[in-house]
């Protein structure tokens, strides 16, 4: 390494970034213009709206059998001192619900014999909930329901009251049938029930910060690396000045270097600033806190925290200046960009996931090791060894960044815009190869970031139809837009008929070993129990029929991510790695993409079979029904009600004996000739 090289070439790069008087206009003067504007104006916004709310006179109307006792009711307990604000003026229209389209009613409160109340209840799938609050559903009584437009705001809010309204009438009502009845106390008065917190205040506000500190953390610094990373490289290459940087006497990893610097010190003094300008506006009063809010950090903690975050930093100021050199042109670095975002989101937030502590494997997995260590030191229980492993393992991982930057630097094609121009020019497989990374980046983010945010595809088969149709779909149009050979992406030779039965053979077998695997992941992993019962919801839906189960989970997945994993994305690549490499590297993609954290080890081992099955075969075929009956097998071992995590570890052992045995046949009589 040539020092006074790579100190002239860094002092290079902060003097273009600070020559851009936008970039520090946009970096540091607007956020602490604008932030207190923002805060400022969203609290006014929203005291004007609870003012305006207040104010407001709903109208409603009450339909139904017993709509006098449902008025009764309403006139007796809206005078209560809760509903003080609550003005209610009761309509009478004709047809309620065309009342509720032309916006006269705000709601109307419809009241229900038994039996229509009892259909009703039948008829609605989903638990129905009202704000945070889920209603109760009892058979066997009148039935109350409050209708309403839930895309007005307005008339959300009437109706969350008028439940919460019903909800205290329904109880008092209840409580004086009992009293009348001779109930000898009051219900809620016959045991004295008290909770006692040993934790304190500071702890309990380190545990609610912790779990988002390091989110946050991560935006600022990806958004502020990102300001210059963009340019550093892309911009260069646009403006042609990077083959005269690459052709002066500077070394290729003193330039990364340089360049990486430049991005980590502008990353790292933007983040500190808005870290500095939040705490001026705590002080200020524009951020108001939490009751009881209260953090107590040492400078032992402080400490700790810097020397977590900084290896981060390095580690993602590294990942920036990848993007930024695989890009061609400024605007190209920019559309990267998103789908870089999320992916560091993502791992960002598993000290969100309780249950996980830093003495564990956790501390060798880059991000999520900071964001559970940073957690465990807001809260008071920081574990020195870890941090110094997690430190350690965010340092090596930003070295081989950098050191994978450098060499990207050495290559035409990174370097000199005319070989990807020339590569635009031909097409097809040769442009393929390039960016299919980009494709499969892009559906990733795409879904992920559909399916937690569109409510209507919150149920089990919503998201399984979401999710393979978007992959089967990506993957048809990437076959179409760079004219793949079809049969080459399908491997459609014949294939020999003991690969067929080896892969039968092996989806018990492979069954047993998986479980073996997940058990020895949750001992270093150790998984929530209630997650396990969430996963398992996932993974065999209660009240779906098991054909349903079957088209959904075995034979839906198997098609569509076959085609996309072990075709498309595998073709892509067989010429970039060692086969096991290949098979490494397609089966984590393949975890990444089922999203939960517990997840993604078992399905990428999954994902290193078939891909295994598919390299050896050169078919997609036999990993295709392997994927069938092996999710068909899960299904109804599940139906059965047979548990695999009762067997010993000796059946474990005969399982991946007959699995060894499977993949070697497979391997004797599929290797490609």
């Amino acid at each position: 390494m040539n020092w006074a090289a790579l100190k002239l070439l860094f002092k290079h790069e902060m003097r273009m970034v600070l020559r851009s008087r936008r970039t520090v206009v946009t970096s540091l003067v607007l956020p602490a213009v604008l932030m207190p504007g923002l805060i400022l104006g969203a609290r006014y916004v929203q005291r004007q709206q609870a003012i305006q709310l207040d104010q407001t006179t709903f109208h409603y109307a009450v339909t139904g059998p017993w709509a006098d006792e449902a008025r009764r009711l309403i006139e007796r307990y809206k005078h209560a001192p809760e509903f003080k604000n609550f003005n209610l003026q009761e309509l009478y229209p004709t047809h309620p619900d065309q009342a509720l389209e032309d916006r006269t009613l705000h709601f109307y409160v419809r009241t229900m014999t038994i039996v229509e109340a009892d259909e009703a209840a039948a008829d609605d799938d989903d638990t129905p909930t009202l704000g945070s609050q889920p209603v109760e559903r009892v058979t066997g009584l009148p039935g109350l329901q409050v209708v309403y437009r839930g895309s007005q705001q307005v008339a959300l809010t009437g109706a969350e009251r008028m439940v919460d309204l019903m909800r205290a009438a329904r109880r008092n009502e209840s409580y004086s049938i009992m009293f009348s009845r001779g109930f000898p106390s009051h219900p809620e008065g016959i045991l004295a029930m008290t909770a006692s917190n040993v934790a304190t205040d500071s702890q309990i506000s380190g545990s609610n910060l912790g779990r988002f500190f390091t989110v946050v953390l991560v935006v600022w610094l990806v958004a502020a690396g990102s300001i210059v990373a963009m340019d550093i490289i892309a911009g260069e290459k646009e403006r042609g000045t990077l083959e005269t940087l690459i052709t002066s006497g500077a070394g290729r990893a003193e330039i990364a270097t340089a360049k990486h610097l430049a991005i980590w010190t502008v990353g790292l003094v933007i983040t500190f600033t808005q870290v500095l300008y939040a705490l001026i506006y705590i002080r200020l009063n524009v951020i108001q806190l939490p009751a009881n809010f209260e953090i107590d950090l040492s400078a032992q903690s402080i400490a700790q925290l810097f020397v977590l975050f900084v290896p981060l930093a390095a580690a993602i100021a590294a990942a920036l200046l990848i993007v930024s050199a695989y890009a061609k042109t400024y605007k190209e670095a920019q559309l990267h960009f998103f789908p870089f975002f999320v992916g560091t989101l993502v791992p960002s937030l598993a000290a969100v996931l309780p249950g996980l502590k830093s003495r564990s494997i956790i501390a060798f997995i880059p991000l999520v090791n900071v964001s559970v260590a940073a957690r465990e030191v807001l809260t008071g229980r920081p574990d020195p060894l870890m941090i110094g492993v997690t430190a350690v393992v965010m340092s090596l991982t930003a070295a081989a960044l950098i050191r994978y930057s450098a060499k990207l630097l050495t290559r035409e094609d990174i370097v000199v815009p005319t070989q990807h121009e020339q590569a635009i020019l031909e097409g097809g497989e040769r442009l393929f190869q390039r960016r299919v990374f980009q494709w499969f980046a892009v559906m990733w983010a795409v879904t992920f970031a559909v399916v937690t945010n569109v409510s209507q595809l919150q149920s089990p088969r919503a998201q399984i139809l979401f999710n393979e149709i978007g992959i089967l779909a990506g993957s048809i149009l990437m076959i179409w837009r760079y004219r793949l050979n079809l049969r080459d992406v399908l491997g459609t030779h014949r294939v020999r008929w003991p690969v067929w039965a080896a892969v039968l053979m092996a989806v018990p077998a492979a069954q047993v070993v998986a479980v073996a695997f997940f058990r020895l992941m949750n001992t270093i992993i150790p998984t929530p129990t209630e997650m396990l019962r969430e996963l398992g919801k996932q993974v065999a839906p209660t009240g779906m029929p098991l054909w349903q189960m079957i088209f959904f989970m075995a034979i839906l997945p198997a098609v569509c991510e076959e085609l996309a994993f072990r075709g498309v994305l595998l073709h892509g690549v067989r010429n970039r790695f060692h086969p096991v490499v290949r098979c490494l590297f397609v089966g984590i993609v393949f975890g990444v993409f089922h999203y939960t954290l517990f997840r993604i080890a078992p399905t990428a081992l999954l994902g290193v079979i078939l891909t295994a099955i598919a390299v050896m075969t050169g078919s997609i075929f036999p990993g295709l029904l392997f994927h069938a009956a092996n999710n068909s097998f899960a299904i109804g071992m599940d139906a059965a009600g047979i548990s695999q995590n009762r067997f010993d570890w000796g059946t474990y052992v005969a399982a991946f004996g007959v699995f060894f045995l499977s993949m070697h046949t497979i391997w004797r009589y599929g290797k490609e000739r």
